[in-house]
């Protein structure tokens, strides 16, 4: 154990009431990702003393570093209603906000707090995550700009500028950009899920695992870094964990088409067809022009045995986005249906190869399809 965690704890021992000495070990116990420990600490104390403003700030830490984030909102709230008002305080808020998808609200809130009582870093770079979600890319880079003018060494303002390029469609920089963070700091978390996410899709496993594993050693409930870790469990072939760690990003971020798809990918490698399309129309409520939607609606279609509903799909999908592999997969099954065994084999052959920009597992879900045919899909 930590010779000043073990210090600590001894002291608060003999003082079991001494809100100061609880807060000092909860933040030393948070700083090494001991979140379960920390909390225990601060619930330890005695009632009259959790209640203490400090005990109630850091039990609403622990509410949103713990994923229950409706909670964090009211204990902030709680605090702003008993008089205490302050730039962390109203950060947090916005923060628990934003983790559950009320992007306008906690821009409110951040806007507020900048308002009143004047612009930080920390503020800036919270304003360019919502910024993100809302997929405001201009804004969020202006407001890490702000941030970096502040602080130009500030490595959550470099991680979430990395994502905010990567976000973009910038590659080459949101990689440059999560190389320098990462130097600086190892577990930033933005810069960890852009490194993580690119290492995936050049099918570099074992960097892309590290780099996953070390994010959700941190941040546990990060639907992005779930959601790159299930797709990497997959490519290994372990599908029951590789399930369980897909849903859990869906919980974490249900609208994200992504990981919605890569759940779909895992139900048809597991023959759940009917599972599968839910999860495509999942998709599709949340966007109607998403080429690789579309096409995966289409291998369903084929894999019933609806080669014309199969076709129209893959037209509508080739419409949105040329490359998508779903409709590419599908087009493969009906061409075969149709009788053209070479010009099916064919176009499996350059999916196979070329891998068409997807971390799935290419070889294994052909394999799967072509027994699942086999076997009869009507």
């Amino acid at each position: 154990m930590d010779m000043r965690v073990a210090r600590l704890r001894d002291f608060l021992a003999a003082d079991p009431s001494n809100t100061e000495l609880a807060c000092d070990l909860a933040d030393m116990l948070s700083a090494q990702a001991k979140y379960a420990d920390a909390r225990a600490v601060l619930e330890s104390l005695p009632a009259n003393a959790i209640d203490a403003p400090g005990v109630r700030f850091r039990l609403a830490r622990a509410d949103l570093v713990g994923g229950a984030y409706a909670s964090a909102e009211s204990r902030y709230r709680s605090l702003i209603a008993d008089g205490h008002d302050n730039a962390a305080l109203l950060h947090d808020l916005a923060f628990s906000q934003l983790c559950q998808r009320k992007a306008g609200e906690a821009m409110s809130t951040v806007d507020d707090a900048i308002a009143r009582l004047g612009n930080t870093v920390a503020l800036s770079v919270l304003k360019a995550r919502i910024a993100l979600m809302q997929e405001k890319y201009e804004d969020a880079l202006l407001s890490l700009n702000a941030a970096l003018a502040i602080d130009p060494d500030d490595v959550s303002a470099l991680g979430v500028r990395a994502l905010a390029l990567f976000d973009s469609s910038e590659f080459e920089q949101a990689a440059a950009a999560a190389r320098d963070c990462l130097q600086r700091d190892p577990d930033q978390h933005e810069a960890l899920l852009v490194a993580g996410t690119l290492s995936l899709w050049q099918q570099d496993l074992d960097s892309a695992q590290v780099l996953f594993e070390r994010a959700l050693s941190r941040h546990p409930n990060s639907g992005r870094a779930l959601s790159g870790y299930g797709q990497l469990l997959m490519l290994h072939n372990d599908l029951p964990r590789a399930r369980q760690v897909l849903e859990r990003a869906i919980v974490a971020m249900p609208d994200h088409i992504g990981t919605w798809h890569a759940l779909a990918w895992l139900q048809l490698l597991q023959g759940e067809r009917d599972q599968a399309e839910a999860s495509y129309r999942k998709a599709y409520d949340l966007d109607r022009n998403f080429g690789d939607t579309h096409g995966g609606l289409a291998l369903i279609a084929a894999l019933r045995g609806d080669y014309d509903g199969a076709e129209q799909g893959i037209k509508r999908a080739l419409r949105l986005d040329p490359n998508a592999v779903t409709a590419k997969y599908a087009q493969t099954l009906v061409m075969e249906a149709r009788g053209d065994r070479a010009g099916s084999d064919a176009l499996m052959q350059q999916l196979m190869q070329g891998g068409v920009g997807t971390p799935l597992p290419v070889r294994e879900f052909a394999e799967r399809l072509k027994a699942t045919l086999g076997a009869g899909t009507h």
